[in-house]
Parts: structure tokens; sequence; C-alpha cells
């Protein structure tokens, strides 16, 4: 792609409606967002010891760490979080190849160990330490062997597992839940329907047909609006996110190559991502720019895009 003519592509993403632009982007997600007296946000907060780390909330990734040190600020986790009831949280290990220290890990060790906190605060308290009113929730530590300190995944190159926590939020949002399940499909044809989603939104983002990439977000930023409660600042934030990078002169696309397809989301929610174990691309969405910033350092900037099938439907919609 990029060279010659552009072959024409089948629009495997739905336009929504209402049809969002950016002109239009504040005033139409702000009247969606439904604000409560009490208003439930749940984070987590991580420690972790000789391990790399990703984590999935209800199946959605949410969060990964491949460098050495540690997560100080808290994790959010609002926008896996759909309704009230059971929330499931996994983690993935994988060795700390690299450290500060000498020499990585080629597998997880005896004392690679980590711990989740979830906390809640509410939103709506918007004093001077929106954090002194946060509750614990939930403590979650990786299982050891009979000793009480031996991981149990000593040795694997590879750890997962998942606990739960009970949520409960004001609103209801339908997400994918009755969406249709990916994982049933024939693969080879999902992944030549999802390579031509994301060559789509790819083709917009070069062509900087920004508009033409907003009509496809109605439905994302509505529901991640409401999850997060978003005030105006808020959104103003979330708009600009979208707009400073592709407003720089030499914002370029890069080649969509070397990616995997993964299906996640209960089987309800499929991405493409970057097949590397490049710390800086290792986890990262497929679709990505780079540009330089204000003090001429070149900035990746990675486009989040999980699809779906909405109940009743036969096109992808962006749902996160």
């Amino acid at each position: 792609m990029g060279c010659g003519q552009k072959p024409h592509l089948k629009n495997e993403i739905m336009e929504t409606n209402p049809k969002l632009t950016s002109k239009n982007y504040l005033e139409t997600i702000f009247k969606t967002v439904k604000h409560y007296p009490n208003e439930p946000f749940y984070y987590l907060f991580v420690s972790h010891e000789a391990c790399y780390f990703e984590i999935l909330v209800n199946g959605l990734p949410i969060y990964k760490y491949y460098k050495p040190g540690q997560v100080i600020t808290p994790i959010d986790i609002y926008s896996a979080i759909n309704k009230t009831g059971k929330q499931t949280i996994t983690y993935k290990l994988y060795p700390q190849t690299e450290s500060q220290e000498g020499a990585g890990l080629k597998t997880l060790v005896d004392w690679t160990k980590i711990k989740i906190e979830v906390f809640q605060r509410n939103r709506a308290n918007t004093g001077k330490n929106p954090f002194s009113n946060e509750k614990p929730i939930i403590k979650h530590v990786s299982l050891t062997e009979f000793d009480g300190k031996t991981f149990i995944g000593k040795g694997k190159d590879y750890y997962e597992y998942s606990f739960t926590f009970d949520a409960i939020v004001p609103y209801e949002n339908t997400a994918w839940e009755n969406s249709a399940d990916l994982s049933k499909m024939d693969q080879k044809e999902l992944l030549s329907r999802v390579e031509n989603a994301y060559k789509q939104v790819w083709q917009m983002k070069e062509d900087k047909k920004v508009d033409d990439f907003f009509s496809l977000l109605y439905n994302k930023e509505k529901e991640n609006a409401q999850c997060e409660y978003s005030t105006e600042n808020d959104l103003t934030e979330s708009l600009q996110s979208y707009m400073k990078p592709v407003l720089k002169k030499d914002y370029q696309m890069q080649p969509l190559e070397n990616y995997k397809m993964v299906v996640c989301g209960g089987g309800r929610l499929v991405c493409l991502q970057q097949n590397s174990l490049d710390v800086r691309l290792r986890g990262e969405s497929a679709l990505w720019a780079k540009y330089k910033d204000e003090d001429g350092n070149i900035i990746g900037n990675f486009l989040s895009l999980y699809l779906h099938i909405p109940k009743g439907k036969t096109n992808f919609e962006i749902i996160r």
C-alpha cells in the first residue's frame, strides 16, 4: 500500500448512527453521558518481580508492561466494566528478558511474583484529593508452591491466571456481550476481513480523512465516555488525542505488516497486534504512525482498534 494505484477495498467497518465528526464530537458525546451522585470508578495498583505482564479485564486487553522497573501510577479499567456484576481479571506473565542489573531471564523464576490490588473511588467527588475516598476491593498475589515462596509457574515461558471481583456501577453498556462469536468463524476468512477493516482505517488515516474515521467511532466513544463518567474536559482531551498527532505535518502511517490476529473478549472481539518482541512494539496495535514532537523526538502513535460484529449485523463495528 502507498505506492501506485490504491486498491478498492470493501468497507468492512460500518458507519455509526448518529454520524460523529471532529466538529460535533464534544456536543454529541457529552449529551449521552449520565452523571450520578455516586460514580464508582475502578482501577488497579500492580507490583511485580522478575516478569513482564499483560492484564485483561473481561477479556479486553487493558495494560501491558515489557520493561524493567515498576508501575507507579494506577491502571484504569473503566473501559472494560460494562455493567454491575462479576468482573474477571486475567494476567499473563512472561520472562523478563531485559534487566537493569545484567542478563535478562529466559523463563519465569522462583521469585517471579505479581500483586494486583483493585480499588474503587467515587469519581463524582472532585475535591482536592480525588483518591481520598478510595476503597480497597480485593487483593490478589500470584500462587506459590507449598513452601509459600516459590512461584508456581517457575521454569515456564508463559503463565496465565484469572480471578474475579464484584463491581457495582449505575450504567449498563451493551458492549460486545451479545455480539457474534468470532472464534466459531472460519479463521482464514476472519483474518481476511479483519485485514480489510484495518486497511480501510489505514487509508483514511493516510489520506487524512479525519471525519471519515470519526464516522466509525460513535458507539465506542459513547460507551467509553459513560464508563469514565466523562466531563467536557475529559472529552476535550480525548478529541485532542485523536486530532493532535494527525495534524502534524510529518505524520506518517507505517506499513501494515508483521502482525498477528488476536481474538479476545470471550471470542467476541478481534484485533491485529504487532508480532514483535521489540519492547517498543510488543503487544501494540498493528495500526500505527510516526511523527515528531515539539522537541524533535520521534513518537509512535498506536491506534487501538477492537472490532466486533453486533447482534443482527454482518459488518464490523469499532467498540474499543
